[in-house]
């Protein structure tokens, strides 16, 4: 189990690793917000803000936080097939705590 003070819910920087370089609209580091955190692995799933796609584009995935993943058909659920945006997780380590998330997160670790 690793000790961290990142919790779900925080506002978090990557420092090192194939995110660090990724910039939001006006150039600024990316903020993201953690998802899940999973202590004994040392990982946390973050939240990435959505750029604008220019019109005709394709969404592309951030590079270092997010990937594509091939799925299949589901005919039960009716999910078409074809290629999706998967989160990918990131070390503890790598991160740097910018905002404590809400209270309520902080208390149940």
């Amino acid at each position: 189990m690793i000790k961290s003070k990142i919790c779900k819910g925080d506002k978090v920087r990557i420092v090192q690793g194939e995110g660090r370089n990724a910039k939001d609209e006006q150039g600024a580091p990316l903020v993201c917000t953690v998802l899940q955190v999973d202590r004994i692995k040392g990982r946390a799933v973050l939240e990435v803000p959505k750029k604008r796609a220019k019109r005709g584009e394709k969404e592309k995935p951030t590079r270092g936080l997010e990937h594509w993943k091939t799925v299949r058909y589901n005919p039960k659920s009716g999910e078409a097939g074809g290629l999706k945006i998967m989160k990918r997780p990131i070390a503890l380590a790598n991160l740097e705590l910018v905002e404590a998330g809400p209270r309520e997160w902080r208390n149940r670790g």
